[in-house]
């Protein structure tokens, strides 16, 4: 098999740098790369988890999930009217962001994506044949929108776009006014919007992010529970959005997965719950104050420019006087601490620092130290 080559969409694509940084930290490092939440799932969830693996037959679901699970869901966008047949629940976020490009995006297909951005987006365009463009989020606006690059960079081949708020990697909300100018702007378009709202419910504004679906009606919704209620490896997700669009999807999803885990989609309905509710506060409330010790840190210790993220779980620091991202993101590592190059995100973010506020404000202290340390060294 020495000269076995994978399939032409699969050339060429490697592990993110992410992960390649992350596999190559030693024992003691500390972990500010990651947007992994590191509070424990909520009782009430975790409880009924228990509760139907020792009471219930737990095969598999149909392919779209349950039918009650869906209802919530859909329940969750009043303003799109939707019933149980505009909803697939997946194996995660990321699981319905694969379907909805496989299914949207044919060969020649242009999808414009946010710099910087997500690193799975170019990515698993490139696997459904299409070609990434990008609209920047300029870095001398601290990331924020800006209308007239959006508008540059669609082309009658522009098939969807994508966008995400809170951002991954800069933290940063599209307001209802930016949502409301990027919906004018696809306009008789035919474009479908992509919205990627997995943090939408950690935001440390005084409202939750609005959805870009109430203001485009051909607006795709990727979402789950991972990152609000700390359910990352239960691998709970969803798509919801026209039934053009979901169906035939849920077909891919079908000989893709099957369907999500059934104990995690039945211990998913207690999200709903009050007790459910009162722990995304608890959680979000947490992460807020995270994230304001980290920026006051990097702020105060470092002297370096930080970005003040609406929500997520990042601070995007400026490095560029230290070299470039990766070679900043590798002297790092070697000092003990696991942060993502801004290069790994788009061209955009180049000479930042992606950090991450998933530790407790302990490990935070000593993990800026760290950096200080390091950056002495450059």
């Amino acid at each position: 098999m020495n000269n076995f080559q994978p399939a032409t969409r699969l050339r060429g694509i490697e592990k993110s740098p992410i992960r390649q940084l992350f596999d190559r930290a030693q024992p003691g490092d500390i972990n500010l790369g990651l947007g992994e939440p590191d509070l424990p799932t909520p009782d009430v969830i975790r409880r009924e988890a228990a509760r139907v693996s020792l009471e219930e037959q737990n095969g598999y679901t149909t392919h779209a999930g349950l039918p009650s699970l869906r209802e919530r869901i859909a329940s969750d966008y009043p303003h799109l009217a939707m019933n149980i047949d505009n909803v697939v629940v997946t194996a995660g976020s990321q699981e319905a962001l694969y379907l909805a490009l496989m299914t949207i995006v044919d060969a020649g297909d242009e999808v414009l994506l946010p710099n910087p951005g997500f690193v799975a987006y170019p990515t698993i365009v490139k696997m459904a044949g299409g070609i990434p463009k990008f609209y920047r989020l300029p870095a001398e606006q601290n990331f924020g929108f800006a209308a007239e690059e959006f508008r540059r960079q669609l082309s009658p081949r522009t098939k969807a776009v994508v966008v995400i708020s809170p951002s991954n990697p800069t933290g940063r909300s599209l307001s209802r006014d930016e949502l409301q100018q990027m919906a004018e702007t696809l306009a008789d378009s035919g474009v479908i919007l992509l919205s990627d709202e997995i943090y939408r419910d950690i935001y440390f504004t005084s409202q939750r992010p609005a959805s870009p679906s109430e203001f485009y009606p051909k607006t795709v919704v990727l979402s789950g529970l991972s990152k609000a209620l700390s359910m990352t490896g239960w691998r709970l997700g969803w798509l919801c959005g026209p039934v053009a669009i979901i169906r035939p999807s849920l077909v891919l999803h079908g000989y893709v997965t099957t369907c999500a885990a059934t104990i995690s989609q039945k211990a998913a309905l207690a999200s709903w719950t009050s007790e459910a509710v009162a722990a995304r506060q608890e959680i979000r409330r947490a992460f807020q104050k995270r994230s304001d010790y980290l920026n006051q840190l990097i702020t105060n210790e470092l002297g370096l420019r930080a970005v003040v993220p609406d929500g997520a779980f990042y601070t995007m620091v400026e490095t560029s006087k230290f070299g470039t991202s990766m070679q900043v993101a590798e002297k790092l590592l070697a000092g003990g601490v696991i942060t993502v190059p801004g290069s790994a995100f788009g061209s955009e973010a180049e000479g930042w620092l992606r950090v991450s506020c998933c530790a407790d404000e302990a490990t935070l202290s000593v993990g800026v130290k760290r950096i200080k340390a390091a950056l002495m060294q450059l």
